[in-house]
């Protein structure tokens, strides 16, 4: 029986908790590969906020706040469905506010936030047009959006549809540039930059072969950009 809206999002509420919450930085740090990735993303999103500039932001499912420690001297907002997780968040530097709040009803006016970011969410929910309307709702006019879209023609494509079948995701979505383009149009936002991860995931490959994975990708990611396996996109909403 499918399930209703209200028991996917209890789901992912109750996933993070306690323990799993308290250690959910650690338990990806430790393995190199996830850590190489991470690395990645946070690259990504610094080289945006270099150029989206800004006084305020607001990271929607933001989780433990992994991410705050990029944002500099902007007043920090966060929202995720788990409370156990904005537990760990609260205790960042430079955080101004965290909320408990579902992502497809945030807790702010309209134009509000000088950005607006997720990571590794949109991916996830099934509901993300209505997350995508909401995140350009409290944005400003002029304001950057930055969100995260795994690549449906990534070269990684059947190992995620094999982690997908086997459980170890619980949704998943990905993406054609061409939907990514209808979701800007649909929103009135301006794609002002892409960026490209890598061609071939590092857990494809053992943990000692990381240092090989990174500079094969680092290669293959320049000549083969279509293939990405995730692209990060800084929107402007016009």
């Amino acid at each position: 029986m499918k399930k209703t809206k209200e028991q996917i999002k209890k789901e992912l509420a109750n996933q993070y908790y306690g323990e799993e919450a308290e250690e959910y930085d650690t338990n990806r740090s430790e393995d190199p590969r996830r850590q190489a990735v991470i690395d990645i993303q946070k690259k990504i999103t610094l080289d945006f906020l270099k150029n989206a500039g800004g006084k305020n932001i607001l990271d929607v499912a933001c989780g433990t706040g992994r991410f705050f420690e990029l944002y500099g001297d902007r007043k920090i907002y966060g929202i995720d469905i788990s409370s156990e997780m904005l537990k760990q968040a609260a205790k960042r530097r430079g955080v101004k506010k965290v909320l408990v709040a579902d992502a497809e009803h945030i807790p702010f006016k309209d134009n509000t936030f000088d950005v607006v970011s997720t990571s590794q969410f949109i991916m996830h929910t099934p509901f993300y047009t209505n997350v995508i309307k909401e995140m350009t709702r409290v944005s400003k006019k002029g304001g950057s959006i930055i969100i995260d879209f795994p690549n449906k023609f990534s070269l990684s494509y059947f190992f995620t549809k094999r982690r997908i079948a086997s459980g170890t995701f619980r949704h998943y979505n990905l993406f054609k540039m061409s939907e990514i383009e209808a979701l800007a149009k649909q929103n009135n936002l301006l794609m002002k930059e892409i960026r490209h991860t890598v061609v071939f995931t590092p857990m494809m490959f053992p943990k000692s072969w990381t240092s090989f994975s990174m500079k094969l990708n680092k290669i293959l990611i320049k000549i083969l950009p279509f293939f990405t396996y995730v692209r990060y996109v800084r929107f402007i909403k016009q």
